[in-house]
């Protein structure tokens, strides 16, 4: 019995040494206070920037044509409260994707009178657009900035590892150009002015911190840039028009609905820490 009682004893003593170091660790602050992170992506377009028909789909306004992206980032996110298992960040984020397609066809307008245009808006009310030999491509220019909060599971006692989970609003100033040579011709482009959106993204993505101020984190985004501020609108600069994802017949009669652009980005970069809160 005896024997037995100091079995019992050191167990119950042991026990109580490993939960006092446990509750060391958790308490411990370890968790930064202000996270930097910079990454490099690639983005992948869906829903109405994804081209279905290469880039014959932007003269029919059935969508934008890209085919493949890349962007890059600049994260700052910063502690606002903590216990032992998360943290909530509020970040803001400086980023830019740029999206692509090459097409080996050019294209042409005609009216309803059979007059031919190949410089988009000349003939605003175009009918039918016909595709000729040539080349053409184009790129789409989005930088923007995010505004949004995120939540930080860590998955280990000394606050090294973590899931993160962030919802932000999101301001987008969406530019582009479109190139093409018909075959006998000289190459014309047509730009996209300025325009401003903005949208929604949420973010899922995970961390590690191999120092006290280094580690990396991957992870992926989805975005939809311009969820709000929809317009169609004519410019009076030739060779030159806006986004023109708001349905309007008005100015052309196959432009019957709106178009919604969307796309993931697959992330990963460095992080720095600095502070403990």
């Amino acid at each position: 019995m005896k024997k037995l009682l100091l079995i019992l004893l050191g167990a119950a003593f042991l026990c109580s040494a490993a939960s006092a170091q446990d509750i060391g660790l958790t308490t411990k602050k370890n968790k930064p206070l202000l996270t930097i992170e910079t990454s490099g992506s690639f983005d992948l377009p869906i829903m109405d920037l994804k081209g279905g028909d290469g880039i014959r789909g932007v003269w029919a306004f059935q969508d934008y044509g890209t085919n493949i992206g890349f962007g890059s980032a600049l994260n700052f996110k910063f502690a606002a409260y903590q216990n032992r298992r998360i943290q909530i960040r509020p970040y803001i984020t400086f980023g830019y994707s740029h999206f692509v397609n090459d097409d080996t066809r050019a294209f042409a307008f005609y009216n309803s009178n059979g007059e031919v245009s190949y410089g988009f808006p000349f003939l605003t009310e175009y009918t039918s657009v016909q595709t000729l030999p040539g080349v053409s491509n184009l790129r789409m220019n989005m930088p923007y900035l995010a505004l949004g909060c995120e939540l930080g599971v860590y998955t280990d006692r000394d606050s090294r590892s973590s899931f993160n989970f962030g919802l932000d609003y999101n301001f987008n100033v969406i530019t582009g150009r479109i190139y093409q040579t018909i075959n006998g011709h000289s190459e014309t482009y047509t730009t996209y002015e300025s325009n401003l959106r903005t949208g929604l993204g949420a973010n899922v993505s995970y961390s590690y911190k191999f120092q006290d101020y280094l580690g990396f984190h991957v992870g992926t985004r989805f975005t939809m840039p311009n969820l709000f501020g929809k317009t169609s609108e004519m410019t009076d600069a030739s060779w030159y028009m806006y986004l023109l994802d708001k349905a309007n017949t008005s100015l052309n009669p196959n432009l019957s609905g709106n178009r919604n652009i969307a796309y993931f980005k697959f992330y990963g970069g460095l992080s720095l820490f600095f502070g403990k809160l």
